[in-house]
């Protein structure tokens, strides 16, 4: 079955989610595409491993709640990742009906429709432990919510006043609409989880948040674009993805005008949603990037990069940004590129790079950090701080969301276990 989409015209210039979800008969005729095999490659190809066929089958036999219990066993935000997940690389790229004319089972749509027609019942039993979590993305939201689960008191520390991290402010809204993240959050705060906006927990005060809890979760990401080094860089209208997603997603500040010329630096998923958001805001958008079209889109789903080329966005691979120019202003006015040994130049108004992101080298440093800044750990995501726990993009850097669940659950584990055996 095919994923459908809103109008492309209407597409282009909305920033409502653009694609439609399946009705129940929908999703109960992909559901039964399940072959319920013996030894399920898609639940390897899930990096939170959720149990797949279990989920669908209950499903498909009228069992919809027991179904969406099944899911958040592993992954406690179906709604989340049944929209943003990279579905074709994971669990439907491993689907053994991937190469059928029919393709694989449409995982993705079958999770997001039970998302988001369940509802949490769940009434945890306190047990009077309490755990500070800092940082409210994907990996804090996961341990919150299974600490939650676990009877503990949470209370999440976040250094914005808003909550969810980079699936709040860094996804655009036709991906994943900001309502269903406020559901999600909502959930949370109906389990008593409490939530402290506009908090900054210091390097110099870990130890003394250490003392004041019996854990502490650190969750706090790789939020630091990685810099353009190259001549023109400084130029005013010159900015991150991040920050230029941030500002359209969280603030509604629009740093671009209809008509403009915007280059954008890195085909990434970062870059690819800025591109996707500036067309929308009636931009004239090109994206190239240093790799190769397969190297680039390697850890991009084909869908979103076929949308955004539908949408208006030009893509040109292999190609590298020499360096910016601008006018007596200071303002970028023309962009060097050289590919295939050949340099042109391009009239720009507007520059946005996405070549990465970097753990803050600041916060936490000497003691829990390694030379890169990112938090040191040992396999049960423990720091060297004994009631210190750690996971996510802070640990690792930067990966998908799904994986930030992952090990936020795990480290969850690791916490109630810590605690279970604490004298």
């Amino acid at each position: 079955m095919v994923i459908k989409l809103i109008p492309l015209e209407e597409r282009k210039t909305t920033f409502n989610e653009i694609e439609i979800g399946f009705t129940k008969e929908e999703a109960l005729t992909e559901a039964n595409r399940c072959l319920q095999c013996a030894n399920p490659m898609c639940v390897q190809g899930c990096p939170a491993n959720v149990n797949i066929p279990k989920f669908i089958k209950s499903f498909r036999d009228g069992n919809i709640e027991e179904a969406v219990e099944i899911i958040r066993e592993k992954n406690f935000f179906p709604s989340i990742c049944g929209r943003i997940c990279q579905h074709e690389k994971q669990c439907e790229g491993n689907c053994i009906l991937k190469n059928t004319p029919e393709g694989s089972v449409k995982i993705g749509a079958i999770e997001r429709y039970i998302g988001d027609n369940t509802q949490v019942n769940i009434k945890p039993q306190l047990n009077g432990k309490q755990v500070a979590v800092i940082g409210s993305g994907p990996s804090g939201l996961s341990v919150a919510v299974n600490l939650a689960k676990a009877g503990i008191n949470v209370k999440v520390f976040e250094v914005s006043n808003s909550f969810g991290g980079v699936i709040k402010y860094g996804v655009p809204e036709f991906r994943l609409p900001k309502k269903i993240v406020s559901k999600e959050l909502t959930v949370l705060h109906n389990l008593g989880i409490d939530f402290e906006p506009n908090s900054k927990i210091a390097e110099s005060k870990i130890d003394e948040v250490a003392k004041q809890f019996d854990a502490v979760f650190i969750g706090t990401g790789v939020g630091k674009a990685r810099p353009l080094h190259i001549d023109g860089s400084e130029l005013k209208r010159v900015s991150s993805a991040m920050k230029f997603l941030v500002n359209l997603n969280q603030s509604g500040i629009v740093l671009v005008k209809p008509g403009e010329n915007v280059l954008v630096i890195g085909a990434g998923y970062v870059g690819i949603d800025a591109a996707r958001s500036a067309i929308r805001l009636g931009t004239n958008v090109t994206c190239i990037s240093i790799l190769d079209k397969e190297k680039s889109l390697e850890n991009v789903s084909e869908k979103d990069y076929l949308e955004a080329e539908e949408e208006g966005v030009k893509f040109i691979f292999q190609a590298q940004i020499i360096k910016l120019t601008g006018n007596e202003e200071g303002k970028v006015k023309k962009a060097f590129i050289k590919k295939d040994n050949v340099a042109c130049e391009m009239d720009v108004d507007k520059v946005i790079y996405a070549i990465g992101q970097l753990a803050e080298k600041d916060e936490f440093k000497n003691k829990l950090k390694d030379e890169k800044g990112l938090i040191k750990v040992n396999e049960k995501y423990q720091t060297v701080i004994e009631n210190v726990f750690a996971a996510g993009d802070c640990i690792h850097g930067p990966k998908t969301v799904i994986e930030a669940i992952d090990t936020g659950r795990k480290a969850a584990d690791s916490i109630v276990e810590y605690l279970k055996n604490k004298k």
